[in-house]
């Protein structure tokens, strides 16, 4: 089943609470699931820090992204990874946290163009891996 990542700045629990029920809606509508594999999809969130210098240089994220979606799943065509990017873009892109140059330009009257909010990085999850992001106890450092 799906596993997602939404890696974001802080945010409260009542907006995480309505991202994950959105994720879970795109995830049965864009992969094709089963409504009995609704609560087989798993949605976790990453809390981040605000970028220092030294992350900047290190972000595997494109810089006008507000946040990073990890979706790892079987079985994921062009065409399904293709599907949810849009829906998730279009149902997220207004819960998401604005970034503070659009909320001064808004304040202005500017109305410039929005960019991607999400990056988006797909994997494919092996028949023989039950949990994608949990970390084996032993190669943790002591």
């Amino acid at each position: 089943m799906p596993y997602l990542r939404l890696h974001l700045p802080e945010a409260p629990i009542e907006q995480k609470r309505v991202i994950a029920l959105k994720l879970i809606e795109i995830t049965m509508h864009a992969f094709r699931l089963r409504p009995k594999d609704r609560y087989q999809v798993s949605v976790e969130f990453i809390s981040e820090r605000k970028a220092s210098v030294v992350d900047l240089f290190g972000r595997s994220r494109p810089p006008d992204a507000e946040c990073t979606l990890e979706v790892m799943g079987r079985d994921l065509t062009e065409e399904k990874k293709k599907a949810f990017a849009e829906e998730t873009t279009a149902v997220l892109s207004p819960l998401l946290p604005a970034k503070s140059k659009m909320r001064i330009a808004r304040l202005f009257g500017v109305k410039p163009k929005e960019p991607s909010q999400i990056a988006f990085q797909f994997g494919e999850l092996s028949p023989a891996i039950s949990e994608p992001f949990v970390v084996h106890p032993s190669s943790q450092a002591a």
